[in-house]
């Protein structure tokens, strides 16, 4: 590894405010935002859209609706900036794809700075309301992300074939509705720089998930590894990830199986030893 990709490997995440980690804020805090919203639970994107439409001149719901959206903006940033450097210590990832993430942190920082704006104009700052999401999860940040990542999970999010299929054509894909939503919503409210804003950044997030489908296919092509290990990641980012309650109990079901399976070859695996193998 070269002496750059360790640096960025152990450097924690930062950011001016720093991040504040909502598992982390006291009960002050969390009382505090309770009577800004009405309760805590509110702090969530769907929740907060229907509350604005509903009281679309309470600015109080449009500034926790930024901070919320502002925060995995910010660790995308972080996010993607490492995978520029980290990846290209990876030999099965050709050039373009370390050029197409480049592209992608540029986005997420164009998305950083929207939602900053517009929710500057709103009279708010980002110290408003605490993180969702705090940055990268390395081994130098655990303390600023609430917790950071076991070793092996760390280790799966570094290879780029997990990447691409658990963030961006999963994730990234989901983004695609919310950014609509959001562009709608201030539509309805003849909020034009909220419109305009995540028309914008919906475009950008077809290109994220074309970059996902598109360097998938070619890192899985004639590489059975790879192609179960895009599965797998697909399907845990479905069933782990806030995404059961858009499935039916057939596909639930489907989910569980196949991770009861993976388990099952897992233990016969460590039971056997290297020597079995």
């Amino acid at each position: 590894m070269s002496k750059l990709a360790e640096h960025i490997r152990e450097m924690p995440s930062r950011r001016n405010p720093p991040y504040r980690p909502l598992m982390d804020i006291s009960q002050e805090e969390r009382d505090d935002m309770g009577e800004k919203l009405g309760d805590v639970s509110y702090f969530e994107g769907a929740q907060l859209r229907e509350l604005i439409q509903a009281d679309p001149d309470n600015l109080e719901f449009r500034k926790a609706l930024l901070c919320n959206i502002a925060s995995p903006e910010y660790a995308g940033v972080d996010a993607f900036s490492r995978k520029v450097v980290e990846w290209q210590e990876w030999e099965g990832a050709p050039w373009s794809l370390i050029m197409a993430i480049a592209r992608q942190t540029w986005d997420e920082v164009r998305h950083a700075w929207f939602a900053t704006s517009i929710l500057e104009s709103y009279g708010g700052t980002l110290e408003d309301y605490p993180d969702t999401f705090a940055g990268g999860a390395t081994a130098g940040n655990t303390q600023q992300n609430g917790g950071g990542l076991p070793a092996a999970a760390e280790e799966m999010f570094r290879n780029p074939v997990t990447t691409l299929s658990m963030v961006n054509v999963s994730l990234e894909g989901r983004g695609l509705a919310f950014f609509e939503e959001i562009s709608k919503l201030g539509r309805r409210i003849g909020d034009d720089l909220l419109e305009h804003c995540y028309d914008y950044n919906w475009a950008d997030e077809v290109t994220h998930v074309t970059i996902g489908d598109y360097f998938v296919k070619q890192l899985c092509q004639d590489n059975p590894e790879n192609e179960k290990i895009a599965l797998r990641a697909h399907a845990m980012f479905e069933y782990s990830f806030g995404a059961r309650s858009n499935l039916s109990e057939d596909q639930t079901q489907e989910l569980k199986d196949f991770f009861a399976e993976e388990i099952g070859r897992a233990q016969g695996a460590f039971a056997a030893g290297p020597s079995d193998q």
